[in-house]
């Protein structure tokens, strides 16, 4: 059968000039044919032996020819037509379908929404615990070094704790330290001002434990300061601070890929990860840091009370400060008390 001229723009591959054309089709049972049509000689070639390029929207589709020449379509649909009256498929055509059915297009939507929210909040968490493993050190080391450095220069000041303050913390710290440290890693104390951040002890990455003068004037005695201590080494030795920085790096490609362009995503993947990833995967950790600590005090004969009882004397506890990231301040001090309780006895 025959069909009525469909319009394009004929590139001969060498130059940039369009020339204008009129198609039209041949098909029989065995095959298919194009003939292009410039006003002086029709061309006639096997549809086989042509490139269909997909349709995106309304722009023109295009046709490359086995030269290097190529047809600028202008008669989408008619193109369409044709294809579909001649029973050829285009990898497309199943997409535009679907496309094209706008319940389709919400539960794909939908769809993408929660897995990548199943992603964000237990898929990567999980894939991090176990590729934090195949990080060296050294890594943490460099990041704890910049790290450290950026904050002195934009956030801590000089510790004011005098000599024998900073050797009495430091021996309390080895204490807390010495058996949760893993082979070749030596954690160790810093000691800074607090300034704007207050009262607060970090973690950073390759065993370092920044320990703010602020949150030193808060401690009654060497317990309370005992549990700080125990806390930030669960941090440590649970790596929070790679797995931290792993998860916010995966959840900002996750948003990439969804959105599919950087330049689109980029002012999203900044904030997302810290509002997705930070505030929760953030509480997970403190809760594993809270529990190693718990189970150390009270394996030294400490009572667990003496960090809760630390945490309700802080600036802003329950709401904001060093707590902002933390889980709720009377979960914790449940937690403690929980910790602290002896052992129920059982049936006889």
């Amino acid at each position: 059968m025959a069909s009525e001229g469909i319009r394009a723009l004929f590139y001969d591959g060498h130059s940039s000039r369009a020339r204008p054309v009129r198609l039209a089709f041949t098909s029989s049972s065995t095959d298919a044919a194009l003939t292009i049509d410039d006003g002086t000689q029709p061309h006639t070639l096997p549809l086989r032996e042509l490139r269909l390029g997909e349709r995106v929207g309304g722009t023109p589709r295009l046709v490359t020819l086995p030269d290097g020449a190529s047809l600028e379509i202008q008669d989408n649909d008619a193109f369409d037509a044709w294809l579909r009256a001649a029973a050829v498929r285009t990898p497309e055509q199943a997409v535009r379908w679907l496309e094209s059915r706008w319940q389709y297009a919400l539960f794909a939507t939908a769809l993408t929404v929660l897995v990548s929210i199943a992603l964000l909040r237990w898929g990567l968490p999980a894939l991090t615990t176990r590729a934090v493993r195949f990080v060296p050190p050294s890594v943490d080391a460099l990041i704890a070094r910049d790290s450290l450095r950026a904050l002195d220069l934009t956030t801590f000041g000089p510790s004011q704790l005098s000599q024998d303050e900073r050797q009495h913390l430091t021996a309390l710290f080895a204490e807390v330290a010495h058996d949760a440290q893993p082979p070749g890693l030596q954690f160790r104390i810093e000691f800074r001002k607090g300034n704007r951040v207050g009262a607060n002890a970090f973690a950073l990455p390759s065993g370092v434990v920044v320990l703010t003068d602020e949150l030193v004037g808060f401690a009654r005695n060497d317990d309370e300061l005992r549990g700080v201590f125990a806390h930030e080494v669960g941090h440590l030795r649970n790596r929070h601070a790679m797995r931290m920085l792993m998860q916010g790096s995966g959840s900002a490609l996750l948003l990439v890929g969804v959105f599919g362009d950087v330049s689109a995503a980029s002012s999203l993947t900044a904030v997302a990860p810290t509002l997705l990833v930070s505030q929760g995967y953030s509480r997970d950790f403190e809760r594993e840091a809270d529990a190693f600590a718990f189970t150390w005090l009270a394996a030294h004969g400490i009572g667990p009370e003496h960090l809760s009882a630390l945490l309700r004397r802080l600036p802003g506890a329950g709401s904001g400060g060093y707590l902002e990231s933390h889980p709720d301040l009377e979960e914790r001090v449940e937690a403690a008390h929980q910790a602290a309780a002896p052992p129920t006895p059982g049936p006889k």
